[in-house]
């Protein structure tokens, strides 16, 4: 039968989907049944003798293969902890990433099978509870194995670069490599992407991109802590550099996951400064310029805006804010600039206003609210407090409209679909609904 083949090294085999298969004498790990190899053969051409090669290498090895893959794997969940425990509700403090053991590992993936792809490569496949579609493998064969996911190691396309070292293209739109960096005295992992197609490899501008970054590195890192220092200098807040992006004209930054928040801010490295933006913008710097304006400081900006992130202490707490100008003719206007003087000028007692106004407002709605939502604990009329009301809203934007008009916006329970927006443009401040400013 064409789907069964008697292979002279492999044995008998059976074709399953895009690859000769059958069950090893190998259980590994958390399985109770024995590893399926895979070896790749899409069209029904025929193995290769470099897959022959490959899994004479892999059985020659096996134990030390087993032990680096578990390695790799405890060293990948506790890069990407914040990541896998926003995905997976079964993670809790006795999977915390800094003593997380290969037993819990295992309990959020399950070993698949060893795929031998046509090129010789090869590597473990697992199926992993954060991402069902695509899953997880280490990929075995390199000099310096690497965490790819079971999709990249299926449709492998790799190449070694005198600049980047290896790369591994994710099937879609970017090349991925690997660094070790050390942040706050730590070892860590660093994930480097660089946009391209398989077709379109990597240019010239990135490679010298790359240069640079490594000679700036270090002094990126001492200013966002000094972005960090004038945000909060009580408070121990860290960022942590998890992919270095660099676009095909050799724009480039880091992706940062954010304590404070769990968010993540782009870092986008201009000449000898970061600017923050979000992760969309850094990675979509073809539809964006950056300006320098002598009152708003730089800005990255389209043809409706300009904005960047802010990292401040407001209400008692670090939060990450867009700051956004709605523009005219693509420009700036004086309204905005005098009103960003009067922003920055404002004292935290004048902020603290909006506590007070929104309990105002809050008891004014209350028994209309109560009807059609379920008022959360503590929140009731009779135990709300200025600082309590403040649950309700999760604030994200600053927006200046271009004849000066101030507001805070952000999410509210009481107004899920709109939000809720605090305007301050005439030095008091006042609720507004967001469309009455957008």
């Amino acid at each position: 039968m064409d789907d069964i083949r008697k292979d002279e090294f492999f044995g008998e085999l059976k074709f399953r989907e895009n690859s000769w298969c059958k069950r090893m004498n190998a259980p590994l790990y958390n399985s109770e049944e024995n590893l399926i190899l895979a070896v790749q053969d899409d069209n029904k051409e025929g193995i290769l003798d470099v897959q022959r090669e490959a899994y004479k290498t892999y059985l020659q090895n096996a134990d030390k293969y087993k032990e680096i893959a578990v390695d790799y794997l405890l060293d990948y969940y506790k890069w990407n902890y914040e990541y896998i425990a926003s995905e997976v509700s079964g993670v809790n403090e006795k999977d915390h990433k800094d003593v997380v053991t290969e037993t819990q590992l295992f309990e959020f993936m399950t070993l698949w099978y060893l795929f031998i792809c046509r090129d010789g490569s090869f590597g473990y496949a697992f199926g992993c509870c954060w991402d069902v579609d695509n899953g997880l493998a280490v990929l075995l064969s390199e000099e310096e194995p690497r965490i790819i996911s079971r999709t990249q190691l299926e449709n492998l396309h790799k190449k070694n670069d005198d600049t980047f070292g290896l790369l591994v293209h994710d099937g879609k739109e970017n090349w991925k490599g690997l660094e070790y960096v050390t942040f706050s005295g730590k070892k860590e992992n660093l994930e480097i992407e660089l946009s391209g197609s398989v077709e379109e490899g990597i240019t010239e501008a990135q490679q010298k991109a790359y240069v640079t970054y490594q000679q700036q590195k270090d002094a990126y890192f001492m200013q966002f802590a000094e972005v960090l220092l004038a945000a909060n200098a009580e408070s121990t807040l860290t960022v942590q550099p998890k992919t270095l992006y660099i676009d095909r004209e050799g724009n480039m930054g880091w992706i940062c996951y954010t304590n404070w928040d769990a968010s993540y801010v782009g870092a986008l490295f201009t000449g000898e400064n970061i600017l923050l933006v979000t992760d969309y913008q850094l990675k979509n710097m073809g539809e964006y310029r950056i300006t320098e304006d002598k009152i708003c400081g730089k800005l990255l900006i389209d043809d409706s805006f300009a904005g960047r992130i802010e990292i401040r202490s407001f209400l008692g707490k670090i939060q990450t804010f867009y700051l956004d100008f709605q523009l005219e003719d693509g420009k700036l206007t004086r309204e905005q600039r005098e009103a960003y003087k009067k922003y920055q000028k404002q004292n935290p007692k004048f902020w603290e206003n909006i506590k007070d106004v929104m309990l105002d407002y809050y008891l004014s709605i209350y028994e209309d609210m109560a009807e059609f939502i379920d008022v959360p604990e503590g929140l009731e009329i009779e135990n709300v407090t200025r600082d309590t009301v403040m649950n309700m809203v999760d604030f994200g934007r600053i927006y200046f409209t271009d004849d000066g008009r101030g507001c805070f916006l952000g999410e509210c329970l009481i107004s899920e679909e709109e939000g809720i927006g605090f305007e301050f443009t005439d030095g008091k401040i006042e609720i507004i609904e967001p469309s009455e400013i957008l």
